[in-house]
């Protein structure tokens, strides 16, 4: 009886997991799992519940084994000398002092926005206001450094 299903089962199974190996793995676990127990209702509804558990449960572990074999790549840090950098740099100065010491506590020495709000003595609300005002402060003073300066693209 569940034989006649095998191609539904298939379908339901490639729905979740888009792997054809995986999908006849699962089907055919499924269909063993079902036909071992000794069932009081239907047993092609308890076979669709089982191959779904079996199919999110391949998915998992299928995520967890490309997490695992992920490679961490090196970002190069940017060369400090360079015109760019100079010209954050420049920028960074021109703020305001409560909002350069907010960035350069997260930036530099990583505390999180609660911790900057601990250390000033200030909500974390303002932290983040002032933390977002900074960005958008550096965001446009080098956008509009960019318009400005056509060797951009040279160190």
């Amino acid at each position: 009886m569940l034989a006649d299903h095998y191609l539904d089962l298939y379908q339901i199974a490639f729905s979740i997991l888009h792997n054809e190996t995986d999908v006849e793995d699962a089907v055919q676990e499924a269909l063993v799992v079902t036909m071992t127990q000794k069932l009081w209702g239907d047993p092609l509804k308890y076979c669709v519940r089982v191959l779904r558990n079996i199919c999110m449960r391949m998915k998992t572990r299928n995520k967890e084994v490309l997490l695992d074999t992920m490679v961490e790549v090196p970002i190069p840090e940017p060369d400090p000398n360079s015109k760019r950098v100079q010209q954050l740099m420049d920028v960074i100065d021109t703020l305001p002092k409560r909002i350069r010491d907010i960035l350069y506590l997260y930036y530099e020495k990583g505390y999180t926005k609660a911790d900057i709000a601990r250390e000033k003595g200030i909500s974390e609300s303002m932290v983040k206001k002032l933390f977002q005002r900074g960005q958008d402060i550096l965001r446009e003073q080098m956008i509009e450094i960019d318009k400005n300066d056509k060797d951009i693209f040279k160190p």
